[in-house]
């Protein structure tokens, strides 16, 4: 045999040995990588049905349904919810004002009160729960002048249907106008006008202002 036919020889051997090594190589990697991918897959399995069985069963605290927005600018001296005068109310910001009616629920004894109002609120500026577990929802309103019906009607078509509400509060520091107090006795909201919200920051509880009774036992 020719040099050249035993280069050729050794030439073919050498490629077939090549395609050899690198399908075992091939294969090797093939099992080692499905190995893994199996091996991660069952890990984050395990972590993802850790996870669901230490929730089952936990019930969401009542203050998680909503997020509760920074303070806003209350009013300068403002001495807390013991004592919040109508001038305090008045130089409150809106989201200030809504700080100072929550402050005073949580006076008054009312348990997770948040502020939730701001974007989106959809009609709920103040969430709580009294000490009959009722859920309040609380329109605050710091208007220059009356509260309008339309308020109103926005707000009753969200405080129950929306937000569970069993008690609905509307609080309007500059009152109500005449259609809007007869909407509201309509509909069973309960309206804290200009003398009431007095009263109330003087230190009054919020039920013996607006003259809600306890719940029945």
């Amino acid at each position: 045999m020719s040099d050249d036919a035993v280069k050729a020889v050794l030439g073919i051997l050498a490629l077939g040995a090549a395609v050899v090594v690198l399908k075992a190589a091939w294969a090797w990697a093939a099992t080692h990588v499905l190995v893994l991918g199996l091996g991660l897959g069952g890990l984050a399995l395990l972590i993802v049905v850790t996870v669901g069985v230490a929730s089952v069963g936990r019930a969401a605290p009542r203050g998680e349904l909503y997020a509760s927005p920074a303070q806003g600018t209350v009013a300068a001296g403002w001495a807390g919810a013991a004592d919040c005068t109508l001038d305090d109310f008045t130089a409150a910001s809106p989201r200030g004002f809504e700080e100072m009616c929550r402050a005073l629920l949580e006076r008054d004894g009312f348990s997770d009160a948040l502020r939730v109002g701001g974007s989106g609120d959809l009609g709920a500026d103040v969430i709580a729960y009294d000490v009959d577990g009722r859920k309040v929802v609380v329109q605050c309103k710091r208007h220059s002048r009356p509260v309008g019906s339309r308020d109103l009607q926005t707000f009753n078509g969200t405080a129950r249907p929306v937000h569970r509400a069993k008690i609905a509060v509307f609080v309007g520091l500059n009152g109500f106008t005449a259609p809007a107090v007869k909407f509201a006795r309509q509909q069973r909201i309960h309206l804290v006008d200009r003398a009431a919200l007095e009263r109330w920051g003087a230190g009054e509880h919020l039920y013996d202002v607006l003259d809600i009774a306890a719940a029945a036992a």
